[in-house]
């Protein structure tokens, strides 16, 4: 009977019917904004935010509120938003996964589409980001690093905290992943 058992958990491990699920973890994001007003830069930086990536499916996704910011340079304004309502947005994508896990070079560029959300403005406006996957050193198995670099334009998605500021305004969202 035990040695039935052994013969069928051993069967389970090596089949290739049934593979061992690795899993993803992602950790470290932050999002920097900059943005400018009369002249002057005006950066703000979100060091506590939550990425999710499904690496099975690609499945990105980013949600912020305009609470959620800090500002780490220079001008006098607390926040991008002075509103009072809490306004939620989100970022959400497919990003190319099965080219990520057999990228072969240390650093690779990926074009990437991500949809900006928000009900509360009525916005749903796709946005084009560049995103950089580092894969460092031999050993790091599923360990990446994601920077995407993108725009978004005040003429197309009026969005308040950017009241006042030039047309085009720069967005990092930078994470860590790794498989567990």
């Amino acid at each position: 009977m035990r040695i039935t058992l052994f013969v069928i958990s051993l069967f389970l491990l090596l089949n290739p019917a049934f593979p061992q699920e690795t899993r993803y973890q992602t950790y470290k994001a932050q999002l920097k904004i900059n943005a400018n007003k009369d002249g002057e830069i005006y950066k703000w930086e979100n060091k506590n935010i939550t990425v999710t990536l499904d690496y099975r499916t690609g499945e990105f996704l980013l949600k912020l509120k305009n609470t959620d910011f800090q500002q780490t340079e220079g001008n006098s304004t607390a926040t991008p938003d002075d509103e009072k309502q809490q306004i939620e947005y989100q970022f959400k994508g497919i990003l190319p996964v099965n080219d990520i896990l057999h990228q072969k070079s240390i650093t690779t560029t990926y074009p990437v589409e991500l949809q900006l959300s928000c009900d509360e403005l009525d916005i749903n406006q796709t946005l084009n980001f560049q995103m950089e996957v580092t894969r460092p050193g031999s050993g790091s198995g599923g360990y990446r690093i994601f920077s995407l670099n993108g725009k978004l334009y005040n003429d197309e998605l009026n969005i308040p905290a950017f009241d006042g500021f030039d047309n085009e305004v720069d967005l990092w969202i930078v994470f860590n992943a790794f498989s567990n």
